[in-house]
């Protein structure tokens, strides 16, 4: 109801507002016959409604795509050995190193004592010292 209220308002303010020979003279207006169309303008005018389609034509470019097989040749890991650690110094893969010193990629960062922690860009590595097994058994006598 208050939505047909508020259009209907201003539309009955504004007609108010308007006297009896305002309204006659906008109603004469209207009647007043305009020239239109005839029918030969109206035959030779294309349809509004009709839907036009155009096809346009344009010359796919060419792509040229290279593969390129790349083979990755993965280098086996070289293997360290720690036998020994000694005042400050391991016995790797038959040498003596201290901290700071580089095997291959790595560089000894940090030494236990039983392990040595190797560092290179891809990460990090620990070698311990492997146990040996007894090449003796003890036996209990009488």
């Amino acid at each position: 109801m208050k939505k047909i209220l508020i259009i209907i308002l201003p539309i009955y303010m504004f007609a108010i507002s308007l006297s009896h020979k305002e309204i006659t003279k906008m109603v004469e207006s209207i009647k007043v016959e305009r020239a239109g169309l005839g029918l030969n303008v109206l035959n030779n005018t294309p349809n509004p409604f009709a839907i036009e389609k155009r096809v346009v034509k344009e010359k796919p470019k060419e792509k040229k795509i290279e593969i390129k097989k790349v083979k990755i040749i993965k280098q086996p890991e070289e293997i360290y050995e720690l036998t020994a650690i000694l005042n400050n110094r391991a016995f790797i893969n038959g040498k003596w190193y201290k901290v700071g010193s580089k095997i291959g990629t790595y560089t000894i960062k940090a030494m236990g004592e039983r392990s040595v922690i190797l560092k290179n860009i891809r990460g990090e590595k620990r070698l311990k010292i492997k146990e040996r097994e007894k090449k003796f058994k003890m036996f209990k006598g009488n």
